[in-house]
């Protein structure tokens, strides 16, 4: 049996945050997110006229994925996949697949001749990798070895349209008759965009949605659609999205609309600028992105907390952490990687597996009393956890040695795990604290 000592709460809390002030302002001498004492619990206070004004810009959440990203590409500039970013393929490889581009174009009078002349090549001569052997889908693979799958099609219109002068853009998505991932391109000819699905030879007007709406599903496009002094925007997560945050100070604001269509997503996909320690979002963000691609998780690692407008009805926010609302209900969305001492939501009733995982920097946890039920690995992979607060009655998930569920007084030794070797779990509020025994 292992027992965790009794520590006196004020004093704790004293400790661990002149650490943490001390830390941040060392490394980067930008000052500390603010924290008060509310009923004797650390707690963060947004800055109301940090959030973004609301407006009456396009909601394209209501529309389509198709239609949306057409809305999107309406207000583009006339250079949008206008350039080719070389990452395609080599310059050499670039020059041989240009060399075959000439010889196809060479008659053409218009540039819909110049698009039909190379999709009419690449349906006829590349075949689709049907055992998926193939793991290399570059472009200039698949001109050379003439079969790929549809990332290595996809990436091969890119760039035999750009050396024609074409624009062009890659798509990544999937079919919507069987949910499998896909890609496919979009090219401008004679100023119209085209939806071009050269793995399936197909391809319609892109202002005809109701031909592929059906039929593909955009989630992100690899080219920007917008860009002002501060930050870039493009579709992807299946939203419009802010994808880069270009410069920023302490507190970062991220905009409610950009060109009269409103954005949904914040997902950056490169580190956002060191200095920002708060991001606010507005009622018009509804997504962060997904476990597997959550931009803000990746790239924002000095940001210690993230308020949500009260007037969103998809995501909300308490003491800096992030929930998305589920049958009205909050479920853990992101705690901010900087985040040191973090305090569950109040409306939260149960902590399921992982509620806490992979958070390097967190030193105090305190699970509030609505709190009743706690599963295994509730925390997993917190190295630097010194101090739970665990609620007065609760119930903590386990097994028995036929594997059956089983609920316990107290935390196993499988409720709260990869923790500090210190670690010390003491039961009820910071006010109000005494030591357990399991």
């Amino acid at each position: 049996m292992k027992k965790f000592l009794q520590i006196p709460a004020m004093c704790a809390l004293s400790l661990l945050f002149a650490c943490t002030t001390d830390s941040i302002s060392e490394e980067q001498d930008v000052p500390p997110v603010q924290w008060s004492m509310v009923n004797g619990q650390s707690s963060t206070a947004a800055d109301e006229s940090l959030f973004p004004e609301t407006d009456n810009s396009t909601v394209l959440s209501s529309l389509d994925a198709s239609t949306g990203l057409l809305r999107c590409l309406q207000k583009a500039g006339d250079d949008l996949g206008s350039a080719w970013d070389g990452t395609k393929c080599s310059k050499s490889e670039y020059e041989e697949i240009g060399t075959l581009v000439d010889e196809l174009v060479k008659d053409a009078t218009t540039e819909k001749d110049k698009m039909h002349a190379i999709y009419g090549w690449i349906t006829k001569n590349v075949k689709y990798d049907n055992k998926g052997e193939n793991k290399e889908q570059s472009a200039y693979y698949t001109y050379k070895y003439h079969v790929a799958n549809c990332q290595g099609y996809s990436n091969l219109m890119n760039t035999m349209c750009h050396w024609a002068g074409l624009n062009c853009f890659n798509v990544n998505g999937f079919m919507t008759v069987n949910k499998l991932g896909h890609a496919w391109n979009y090219v401008r000819a004679d100023g119209k965009w085209y939806v071009m699905d050269s793995t399936n030879s197909r391809y319609w007007l892109m202002t005809s949605t109701s031909s592929y709406k059906e039929e593909l599903y955009p989630s992100k496009i690899d080219v920007t659609l917008f860009e002002d002094d501060n930050f870039k925007y493009t579709w992807y997560g299946d939203a419009l999205s802010v994808v880069e945050v270009k410069q920023a100070d302490t507190q970062l604001t991220i905009p409610f609309s950009i060109n009269g269509l409103r954005i949904f997503s914040f997902n950056p996909t490169k580190d956002i600028p060191s200095t920002v320690r708060e991001i606010y979002l507005g009622s018009n963000i509804t997504t962060l992105g997904d476990e597997s691609n959550m931009g803000i998780a990746n790239y924002c690692k000095k940001v210690e907390a993230v308020y949500v407008a009260s007037a969103s009805r998809k995501l909300m926010s308490e003491n800096g952490i992030v929930y998305r609302m589920v049958n009205r209900k909050p479920q853990l969305y992101f705690i901010p990687t900087a985040m040191t001492y973090v305090i569950l939501s109040s409306q939260m009733t149960e902590m399921k597996k992982n509620t806490l995982y992979h958070q390097p920097n967190v030193e105090t946890l305190v699970i509030p009393s609505s709190v009743k039920r706690i599963e295994q690995w509730a925390v997993e992979d917190a190295p630097n956890l010194r101090l739970i607060h665990v609620p007065e009655e609760c119930k903590y998930v386990g097994v028995d040695k036929n594997y059956n569920e089983v609920e316990y007084d107290e935390p196993t030794d499988k409720t709260f795990v990869g923790v500090h070797k210190d670690c010390q779990i003491i039961k009820g509020s910071p006010t109000g604290i005494r030591d357990i025994t399991i």
